[in-house]
């Protein structure tokens, strides 16, 4: 058994490895259904993955930023997705959460134009649809650089090789869709409840003019 310790400074006692969902069903349904994320020992994470040893923790609804964070999060992951379906050619950079929404780069020979907008958000609605579970894997770093390697994604593996020696190094996956991500995620893709598109900018890749101009798609 291991030691919940709440934002109340109420402590409750749990099976080790109970995840951030079970937690919250365990106060009540209602807040398992707002739960988003997790903050463990002041950390982000993700509320699917198992908790392990005594504890603080502070479940995360849309009404903290971390539950924004991670809900904004999943939307850029399935945006990426969309794009590489529709655009397979197409090399992703990365795809942030920002306080009004989200974004994502693009290496791509084809130019987006706002119509391209919508045959996106169709594909998005698919995959949400769809209902995927979103699964982390963590992975060397051998396996990373293989990975993105083999599948051309050249600005992944510049992300990686920067990474710390010590860092950890994980992938989320939906469905045949897997990125290089530090997490967390939604449960599923359908946790996301609505998408829209909103505009088409260039930006150069790690915000300097000596590299080269990606699309990025707010």
């Amino acid at each position: 058994m291991i030691n919940i310790t709440f934002p109340d400074g109420s402590v409750r006692r749990f099976e080790d490895g109970v995840n951030a969902y079970a937690v919250a069903e365990s106060i009540s349904p209602r807040l398992r259904k707002a739960t988003l994320a997790a903050e463990l020992n002041g950390e982000l994470y993700d509320a699917a993955l198992p908790i392990h040893g005594d504890c603080t923790l502070k479940l995360l609804t849309f009404a903290d930023d971390g539950g924004k964070w991670t809900y904004r999060h999943t939307g850029a992951h399935i945006l990426a997705q969309a794009v590489k379906r529709l655009w397979p050619e197409v090399k992703l950079a990365i795809g942030p959460a920002i306080d009004n929404g989200f974004y994502y780069d693009f290496d791509s020979e084809h130019t987006f134009v706002p119509e391209d907008l919508e045959k996106i958000e169709k594909e998005m609605k698919k995959i949400v649809k769809a209902g995927a579970a979103f699964e982390r894997r963590e992975v060397s770093r051998e396996e990373a650089l293989k990975f993105f390697s083999d599948r051309g994604e050249t600005y992944k593996v510049e992300l990686i090789e920067d990474l710390p020696e010590d860092e950890t190094i994980s992938m989320y996956q939906d469905g045949d869709y897997v990125d290089l991500c530090a997490g967390p995620h939604l449960p599923k893709t359908s946790a996301i409840k609505a998408i829209k598109l909103m505009s088409i900018a260039g930006a150069y890749w790690r915000g300097d003019e000596k590299n080269k101009m990606l699309q990025r798609i707010y």
